[in-house]
């Protein structure tokens, strides 16, 4: 009896990690509105009421991405959630700068909103990834993710440091020393960010991850600390639970993508996904280390032919008297010199031209020595017609073709 085909009842599973990722992101976003909101002067009602604004909206895209069952609608929550995050970013960035000119009060440190505007923007790339059906953690370089995550870190160091009352000093010296162990780690990062441009990963790469982990490690567990001493009053400071429970939450999410970079579901591209670091990629395209070198013929002085015709030294013209300089030094003058000139007896020989030279060089060491001079030949030059060759302490070095 042949079979028939099988028809589901329930619609095809979505991605999981875009899923998850969609719900965990919209959580956020929310809780950077109650943050606003709560940071915002009471008299700026206007601002309140749109980070009020954003609250429900946000959390409303939450509901939503906790029921959605089919790629339709979760494709119609990424279009809503791509407007509704540009516009956050956008008011976010605008709080920033009216801080940062003096013109905005409050209890929001500005880097505090530019790191909530880092995570918008972050966001943001996410969920066009995940309009053109690609899984949200499966792009960006690994270097360029851990850059990213760690300065995060980082700037929660920071703000756990300076919402601490000043009475906590042991907290405060040990999220110092999570501050500075996380600011080295970030450099680190972004050194190997610009050093693995368009190459595979290297050992010594590898083992960053892990170092990172360690570090990720600790610190999510001392974020867990802090989170439980607040909820059981048992920890002096201005931080309230929820951003504890924000701060260790965003650590667990790091640990997530760690554990994906090192079962290889997050992909070591070669192009930059995420600007956030500032960094442009230098190289367009991935350089094929496996061509060869072409290293370029060196041009040689061997024969004329050898030689183009525009770098060729122009021939030796006939000369009828040539002159024969002969350069001295002795002890006592150092610069000076003796020329003499005679008329050649053979002008057409080269045998008989060189025997012509020796004898004039015989010569001027006999009027040396009548002088009571003990001269050192430093350099003989001589220019005939026929001689083809320059001579000086090396090896001569041939000038061009014999005239006919």
């Amino acid at each position: 009896m042949p079979r028939q085909n099988m028809s589901y009842m329930v619609p095809e599973p979505l991605e999981p990690l875009n899923v998850e990722e969609m719900k965990f992101w919209l959580r956020i976003m929310e809780e950077h509105a109650i943050f606003i909101k709560s940071g915002l002067p009471k008299d700026n009602s206007d601002l309140i009421d749109e980070a009020e604004s954003f609250q429900r909206e946000f959390e409303s895209l939450r509901v939503r991405a906790e029921r959605v069952q089919n790629d339709k609608k979760f494709m119609e929550i990424v279009t809503d959630a791509q407007v509704l995050v540009k516009d956050f970013y956008t008011y976010k960035r605008g709080l920033l700068h009216q801080m940062l000119e003096c013109k905005l009060a409050g209890c929001n440190f500005p880097l505090f909103l530019d790191h909530m505007a880092r995570e918008a923007e972050y966001f943001l790339r996410l969920l066009e990834k995940m309009k053109n059906c690609r899984v949200a953690l499966s792009g960006g370089t690994k270097a360029q993710e851990n850059v990213f995550w760690l300065r995060i870190m980082a700037d929660h160091t920071y703000f756990i440091s300076h919402l601490l009352d000043p009475s906590e000093r042991k907290l405060i010296q040990t999220a110092n020393e999570f501050s500075q162990e996380f600011d080295e780690l970030f450099l680190q990062g972004r050194d190997f960010s610009s050093m693995l441009q368009g190459y595979p990963e290297v050992p010594s790469f590898k083992r960053f991850i892990q170092d990172v982990r360690v570090s990720v490690l600790r610190l999510r567990d001392f974020k867990r600390a802090a989170q439980d001493m607040i909820e059981e009053c048992r920890l002096v400071g201005l931080i309230p639970a929820l951003l504890a429970d924000h701060f260790r939450r965003e650590a667990e999410h790091f640990l997530l993508i760690l554990t994906m970079m090192e079962k290889g579901v997050v992909k070591n591209m070669a192009v930059a996904s995420l600007e956030d670091i500032g960094e442009t990629p230098l190289m367009e395209t991935i350089i094929d280390t496996n061509d060869k070198c072409k290293i370029p013929t060196l041009m040689k002085p061997g024969r004329d032919e050898d030689f183009p015709e525009e770098v060729r030294e122009p021939e030796i013209e006939p000369v009828l008297e040539p002159k024969v300089e002969v350069e001295m030094v002795t002890n006592e003058k150092m610069n000076s010199k003796i020329k003499m000139s005679k008329e050649p007896k053979y002008s057409k020989l080269e045998s008989k031209g060189k025997a012509f030279q020796e004898k004039e060089v015989v010569k001027a060491e006999a009027i040396l020595q009548e002088e009571n001079v003990n001269p050192v030949m430093e350099k003989v030059e001589s220019k005939t017609s026929d001689v083809k060759y320059k001579w000086t302490g090396k090896w001569p070095r041939q000038l061009g073709k014999k005239p006919e």
